[in-house]
């Protein structure tokens, strides 16, 4: 189900024989690389991290749009049951043969300041991505201009902060707004057939007429029942929906307290070691697409255990249950 291999094993086409023989992950050994890719990214005290940041600041770094898996810069993501992050988020491209790196945005206000990510960080990113995707291309496949991207993904320790902050996004809508904002509630709860594209919407809508609220959702627990992909343990609250990652493959590691990955293997959710060991290895849509990998079904879940007292945590928090991605699209 999860294989592994270490980053000096990466010939070109080994993660894609992996992925095409069965292996949902890949988990990657390189701590040495991980450790400098960490300390370049989250231990460098010049940057201001948006979770560090006022609002106006990560407002002045949003480089977005519609479609937050092209979005850039940073992000504030609050949408309960389907994503729940801060996150800083920048692109690397090469064109041509021997052309400089492009670095998308290429800084970050601080204040009065701006910040750059250091030169050597950015080189190494590269590298990384870069011999990670000709490991996921087959022999012989063509390997067109693609984007590596460096995206740190901030999650809260506190069930009680992700209310909090769903309820901060909401309220900043109009009226319309929120009623689409409650509408993709119950559109996210769906099961089953429910779960449809355009049936999930008309579930949506339907779960919140009165008089007929209760029957809807009441089929959607019995299709709840049977579908295994809505199944979730006690204590444990969905931050991220089941989806695909848009890209070749998203490579995973960080330090996590209370935040899990999960793969859907053979029927069933099963959590992905994210560590600062490995990097683990999820192919994605356009992989799939374009070189017939499997890709692979995964959710983010916050496991509910008894909070801790503030006075007991530790005064630096900087890094704690944050998700480093390494990808390329």
């Amino acid at each position: 189900m999860i294989g592994e291999i270490a980053f000096d094993d990466l010939t070109p086409g080994v993660l894609a024989a992996q992925f095409a023989a069965g292996k949902a992950a890949v988990l990657v050994r390189c701590p040495e690389m991980i450790s400098e890719l960490w300390q370049g990214l989250m231990e460098d005290d010049d940057e201001q991290l948006p979770w560090q940041a006022p609002l106006i600041d990560i407002a002045r770094n949003y480089h977005g749009c519609s479609d937050i898996t092209v979005s850039l810069g940073d992000l504030f993501y609050f949408q309960p049951g389907q994503h729940g992050y801060i996150a800083r988020k920048i692109a690397l491209s090469r064109p041509g043969v021997d052309g400089a790196l492009v670095v998308r945005p290429s800084f970050f206000v601080q204040g009065e300041e701006k910040f750059s990510t250091r030169e050597q960080v950015l080189n190494l990113c590269w590298s990384v991505g870069d011999r990670l995707m000709t490991a996921m291309a087959p022999p012989g496949a063509p390997l067109n201009e693609y984007c590596v991207a460096v995206q740190r993904l901030k999650y809260q320790q506190s069930a009680n902060d992700f209310d909090k902050l769903d309820a901060l996004a909401c309220n900043s809508l109009g009226r319309w707004g929120r009623v689409g904002f409650a509408l993709d509630q119950r559109r996210l709860e769906a099961a089953g057939p429910l779960q449809r594209k355009g049936v999930s919407d008309f579930y949506g809508m339907v779960a919140h007429i009165p008089g007929v609220r209760s029957l809807a959702r009441g089929v959607n627990r019995l299709f709840s029942r049977r579908d295994q992909r809505s199944r979730m343990l006690p204590g444990h609250r969905l931050i991220e929906a089941a989806h695909y990652d848009h890209r070749y493959f998203s490579a995973l590691c960080g330090q996590r307290k209370n935040i899990e990955t999960h793969i859907f293997v053979d029927g069933a959710w099963y959590n992905l070691p994210i560590t600062m060991d490995t990097l683990a290895i999820l192919p994605g849509s356009i992989a799939a697409a374009r070189f017939g990998v499997p890709h692979t079904l995964h959710r983010v879940v916050h496991v509910g255990r008894e909070e801790e007292p503030a006075e007991h945590l530790p005064a630096e928090r900087r890094a704690q249950n944050v998700t480093l991605l390494i990808g390329t699209a």
